[in-house]
């Protein structure tokens, strides 16, 4: 079954991770869809529906920052952050 983006958003608040992110790759990737490439940052970052992997999700941030999402570039800056922390 085809979903739409919208389906995405909400089946990523309904926690159905692997769903959400098949839903929302193609909007992420083809359509330069913003809040689409954030949501797939977030799932990189926690692990949910896919491994978890900073580097892809600060890739998804990155393309959603460029296209203007201010959260994505909030959590590049968390991540700056947290990392010149740790050292």
């Amino acid at each position: 079954m085809s979903h739409t983006t919208e389906d995405g958003y909400r089946l990523y608040n309904e926690k159905k991770f692997k769903e959400a992110f098949d839903a929302l790759y193609d909007a992420a990737l083809f359509h330069n869809n913003a809040e689409a490439q954030y949501y797939l940052g977030m799932m990189y970052h926690d692990g949910d529906g896919v491994a978890q992997d900073i580097d892809k999700a600060i890739k998804w941030w990155s393309k959603a920052r460029r296209n203007g999402h201010v959260d994505a570039a909030n959590k590049m800056s968390e991540i700056s952050t947290s990392t010149k922390n740790m050292f």
